[in-house]
């Protein structure tokens, strides 16, 4: 493996163009990465990097060496993942991306679930937009990504598994000037700051055409930005409670602040309040079983949670036709 990490030398000297730097980025003394180099220069016989005015450059040589490089490098990762299916459930490890949504609705305590049965598993979650979770999935960064899917079925490089849409709903605070209307509308509402991340697709045809009817996305679509970008669901809770904006969040999402008084739902419904998210990871990737487990642990906890989403429909439903 001596190849390998002097691979790992020459690519973060590339990236720093200083000697110190990379020293310092790789936790290692400077006359050891000069030492590094310089074996590896010696043994293929070749100058990777010119040492200039401008900082230490790769010459033609070392811009062959970098590109497969970072390629071999990838592959030795992937094979370690392989070799390390063989710890199982035991002492494996885990690297999930969740978009903002799924993260509070299914992620958490998806992992919870799982490091219950299996409590020496290491698990890594990052929770990021959806493009961000699609990208660190293609580039082998996160095993997992649980967030947005519209489009990917197309993809085939993935695999991807449509989870159970959830109803989304649209919350202020309480005294909200919406609260005094008896019938807001998708469109009204939309008078108010939304805090909420970047929305693509139907989303954000029906947010930008205001109107909520919307079900499919429409190619070319810009995407809508909202007033306030934010795409952690409790920081838009905590701005939705102290002030005129809005927030969307899925019933188990909203119920403690709803339950105590800090946030109204309002009785807007509309085709595109529709979560659209899924499962995805590398369709010619080998799953280790800590990710099948988790995926497991999603599917069941989100047909949990879409149950309870239907039978609060049902009972909301019964309710206005009582009254009505």
């Amino acid at each position: 493996m001596n190849e390998l990490r002097l691979i790992r030398q020459a690519i973060a000297l590339a990236a720093h163009r200083n000697f110190a730097r990379a020293a310092e980025s790789l936790n290692i003394a400077q006359p050891t990465l000069t030492r590094g180099i310089a074996e590896l220069e010696r043994s293929l016989g070749l100058q990777l990097f010119d040492r200039t005015r401008k900082g230490v450059l790769p010459t033609a040589f070392g811009r062959v060496l970098l590109e497969r490089g970072e390629t071999v490098l990838r592959s030795q990762a992937t094979l370690r993942r392989e070799l390390q299916l063989l710890a199982g459930l035991e002492a494996g490890s885990l690297i999930i991306g969740a978009g903002p949504f799924p993260s509070e609705s299914s992620v958490a305590a998806a992992i919870a679930r799982v490091l219950q049965a299996h409590p020496r598993l290491s698990i890594e979650c990052r929770v990021a937009d959806a493009d961000l979770v699609l990208r660190d999935v293609l580039d082998e960064r996160i095993d997992i990504g649980v967030a947005r899917i519209t489009g990917l079925q197309r993809d085939e490089r993935l695999a991807v598994e449509a989870l159970p849409p959830l109803r989304a709903y649209l919350a202020c605070r309480p005294g909200h000037p919406l609260t005094q209307e008896r019938r807001p509308t998708f469109a009204r509402a939309l008078d108010f700051p939304l805090a909420t991340n970047v929305l693509r697709g139907a989303p954000a045809a029906a947010a930008a055409g205001r109107d909520g009817n919307v079900t499919e996305d429409t190619p070319g679509t810009p995407d809508f930005i909202p007033q306030i970008i934010v795409n952690s669901p409790a920081m838009c809770r905590l701005i939705a409670r102290d002030s005129d904006a809005l927030m969307l969040g899925t019933a188990g999402m909203l119920a403690d602040d709803v339950a105590a008084g800090r946030l109204v739902v309002l009785p807007i419904d509309a085709p595109v309040l529709r979560t659209v998210h899924g499962i995805f990871y590398l369709r010619d990737r080998t799953l280790a079983p800590a990710a099948r487990a988790f995926i497991e642990a999603v599917r069941a906890i989100e047909a949990e949670v879409s149950t309870s989403d239907l039978q609060a429909a049902r009972r909301k439903a019964n309710t206005l036709r009582r009254r009505q």
